[in-house]
């Protein structure tokens, strides 16, 4: 099977709504690439437009994150990194995280992680309040 990327996103990959949680995210998009396959991993990518920033969170899962193109930063625990094209974040159980677009042009990363997550909801962490807050 091959998923074809064109300028409108994959060939019969819809996108989806990121978070339910209204003000903890904003302008990121969610596309699941093996929704429907039989695999163990679910593979997602995220585009973050210039300005936008996902969920400031923590769960038990890892995350294996390649940045595919832009940039921006993440923040692991209590500091922030900058990342760009082709680098990889791994992210540790538990370990706080929140990716930021500081950017001019959209970040797309792809998400791997296990598919069985189900009793493994994530827990948000309001941002303001622990060490690292800003975005410096």
């Amino acid at each position: 099977m091959i998923l074809r990327h064109g300028a409108g996103g994959w060939d019969g990959v819809p996108e989806t709504r990121y978070k339910d949680e209204p003000g903890t995210w904003e302008g990121v998009s969610r596309r699941v690439l093996t929704e429907g396959l039989p695999c163990r991993f679910e593979a997602r990518c995220f585009e973050l437009a210039p300005g936008g920033f996902t969920s400031f969170e923590r769960h038990r899962h890892v995350h294996f994150v390649l940045v595919l193109a832009g940039r921006g930063k993440v923040r692991l625990g209590d500091e922030w990194h900058p990342v760009g094209p082709m680098d990889v974040v791994l992210v540790g159980p538990d370990q706080p995280h929140r990716f930021l677009n500081d950017g001019l042009e959209t970040m797309r990363i792809l998400c791997v992680v296990d598919r069985d997550r189900d009793r493994d909801r994530p827990v948000l962490i309001d941002p303001d309040s622990a060490p690292g807050a800003s975005n410096e």
